[in-house]
């Protein structure tokens, strides 16, 4: 009796902590994944010197803070910037374009995306933001935006603007700011729903360069002060709350810049 009582209770015990194969290879996957985050989340490529920081997931891609690292040679310093303009030309579809120096130029703060399951390295990059430090003014300057032409349509550049809008938050920056060309209509509307205003209109700002579609520019800026639910910048337009008497400076100084 007892015995047949035993043999019923293991027989209870073992049905309790039971699970699938598929629930089984799902743990393992996600133990695998985990582990692949893990290796990554502070990991270093030899040949740039460039230090790959893990921030988080969306969708199936992976966010990344890219930092060149104290010390690095100037082969290594080489390495990185041509890799950077071979992403650079293939993302703005301007194979006849030169991108020289990125790195001393306009690497103080990267942020790229990464397909899952990929080396990360400049050479996978599938959506990058470059930005500088102006120290004179405590703000970052964005000097490139962009997304590969079969990444596009997945809201990548949205989420690098608003994980860039947030780094500066904490960071204690003053404030945003980057050019657009006036006929880049798209690029346009994203800044603006992200706060983003005109604060000045320039004339052959791209003088010489016949990759754009006109020479003339707008000078875009975020201050930071007015940014009120900062996971929800570039998605709500309630995110940031502009003065009344400040955006109607704005809209004096770049009328033709109040809408996307």
């Amino acid at each position: 009796m007892i015995l047949s009582l035993l043999v019923q209770f293991s027989i209870l015990l073992l049905s309790t902590i039971s699970i699938s194969i598929e629930q089984a290879e799902t743990i393992l996957q996600n133990n695998d994944e985990n582990k692949l985050i893990a290796k990554q989340s502070q990991s270093i490529e030899p040949s740039t010197n460039i230090q790959y920081v893990y921030m988080s997931d969306y969708e199936n891609y992976r966010l990344y803070k890219l930092i060149p690292r104290a010390g690095s040679t100037t082969t290594q310093t080489a390495v990185a910037n041509k890799w950077l303009d071979q992403y650079l030309k293939l993302s703005f579809e301007t194979p006849d374009r030169s991108y020289p120096y990125v790195v001393q130029y306009c690497g103080s703060n990267m942020l790229a995306f990464f397909l899952r399951n990929t080396t990360v390295s400049i050479q996978n990059i599938n959506a990058l933001l470059m930005s500088r430090l102006e120290a004179y003014d405590n703000s970052q300057y964005v000097c490139y935006l962009s997304v590969l032409k079969e990444h596009r349509q997945h809201g990548l550049g949205t989420k690098l603007l608003n994980a860039f809008i947030n780094d500066a938050i904490r960071t204690n920056n003053a404030r945003v700011s980057l050019h657009v060309n006036t006929e880049n209509k798209s690029a346009l509307s994203l800044y603006l729903k992200c706060g983003m205003r005109c604060i000045d209109y320039i004339s052959g700002y791209y003088f010489g360069d016949r990759t754009y579609p006109t020479q003339n520019a707008f000078t875009m800026t975020l201050q930071l002060k007015n940014v009120r639910n900062s996971t929800a910048v570039c998605q709500s337009t309630t995110a940031v709350n502009i003065p009344q008497q400040e955006d109607a400076l704005y809209k004096q100084r770049c009328p033709q810049a109040s809408t996307g």
